[in-house]
């Protein structure tokens, strides 16, 4: 059995249609977009981000860490990452599209969260955290500009650019480390 050589390819950002600009962050847009040809219109987060600018800015490892960071996650409550595209120019990370948009945009219509609103919010976040650190990933930007909220109103985390991924050595050195000096305590 043979798998079609065009459903191994990797899209081409000229694939996508750009319909309008979501938000604009510190190094980049994000559009949302559909592939042209696709007969379903499933919707995209394109992040578009400036080669030069990241160059100029010194960004290069943070765009680096939020590509590996979203790579490697796969759970209901981290934005999923589609495709990690680049041009001469431009980096583009093709995400799944939260429809919710983000909890700070929530906040600021609904003013007030109801406490079963707050508890479940909390708790997804707190859930989301917990799949982070058992992976080795700390988020170090989470904010409610950073949670986002699907159509069934379920929390996604994003913006992983200030993460950091540990390993499982630099870990077991840590935890060593940690063991000698309690003793000398």
């Amino acid at each position: 059995m043979t798998v079609e050589k065009s459903k191994l390819q990797l899209p081409n950002i000229k694939d996508f249609l750009f319909l309008k600009t979501i938000s604009r962050g510190g190094y980049g847009r994000v559009y949302l977009a559909t592939k042209k040809n696709d007969e379903n219109k499933t919707k995209y987060a394109i992040k578009v981000i400036n080669k030069h600018d990241i160059r100029k800015k010194n960004l290069i490892d943070q765009i680096l860490n939020e590509r590996d960071a979203l790579a490697t996650m796969h759970s209901q409550f981290v934005v999923r990452l589609y495709y990690s595209l680049q041009t001469k120019d431009e980096i583009y990370l093709v995400m799944e599209y939260m429809i919710g948009g983000d909890l700070m945009s929530f906040l600021c219509i609904k003013h007030i969260l109801e406490r079963h609103e707050a508890q479940f919010y909390a708790a997804e976040i707190a859930l989301a955290l917990d799949y982070l650190h058992r992976k080795g990933v700390i988020h170090r930007d989470l904010k409610p500009d950073n949670v986002l909220i699907s159509a069934t109103g379920h929390i996604k985390l994003t913006d992983f650019g200030l993460s950091e991924i540990r390993n499982r050595r630099s870990r077991s050195i840590l935890v060593f480390f940690l063991r000698l000096l309690s003793f000398k305590i």
